[in-house]
């Protein structure tokens, strides 16, 4: 098993009233530390290293070519998150997504994109694509769409799935690991 920690690029809308980021720290470090919990046993951790504004048209995504677009806002070697105000269905307009990994369709970089609605689970749930798992049938899998307020889990089969892919991902250089935050006095 890896022992490794990937970055995470994470990019914020501003609200259009007040200016400020439609996400505080604790909000997004839920996210995280959701994600981390549920990894853990994979060998697979996520640190913040990176915080961008999400500038202008792109607070909210309505289109695929709304999506496309981030590519060209991405951090190089780590894992790019877009937290946006809104987050339309692209198959189903009218409807809203809490998350979506999204691969553009001009120059096939893969990032993630997370709702300000999203539940403390969705920055995970959306990793799990990231790393190479589809969706799950199975009640309160966090591959699935279906809870019952159990316990989220992923199965055997999951986890070996993300330990590959990470794997994959430093061997490749596509992703680093950025290791644990280091104080200098």
């Amino acid at each position: 098993m890896i022992d490794v920690i990937f970055g995470l690029a994470i990019s914020i809308a501003l609200d259009t009233t007040t200016g400020a980021r439609i996400a505080d720290d604790p909000w997004v470090n839920e996210q995280i530390d959701t994600a981390n919990a549920l990894y853990a046993p994979t060998g697979v951790r996520f640190r913040w290293t990176i915080e961008t504004t999400l500038p202008e048209p792109h607070g909210e995504l309505h289109s695929r070519s709304d999506r496309d677009a981030l590519s060209k806002r991405l951090e190089s070697r780590v894992i790019n998150v877009f937290l946006v105000r809104e987050l339309e269905d692209v198959d189903e307009p009218g409807r809203n997504r809490m998350g979506v990994t999204w691969t553009s369709r001009t120059d096939q970089k893969r990032y993630i994109v997370v709702a300000r609605s999203a539940r403390p689970s969705v920055l995970a749930h959306e990793l799990g694509h990231f790393f190479g798992n589809q969706h799950s049938k199975v009640t309160n899998n966090l591959m699935s769409y279906s809870r019952d307020g159990d316990t989220i889990f992923l199965d055997d089969a999951q986890k070996k799935t993300i330990t590959s892919f990470g794997e994959t991902f430093l061997a490749s250089g596509r992703l680093i690991d950025v290791g644990p935050p280091r104080r200098f006095f």
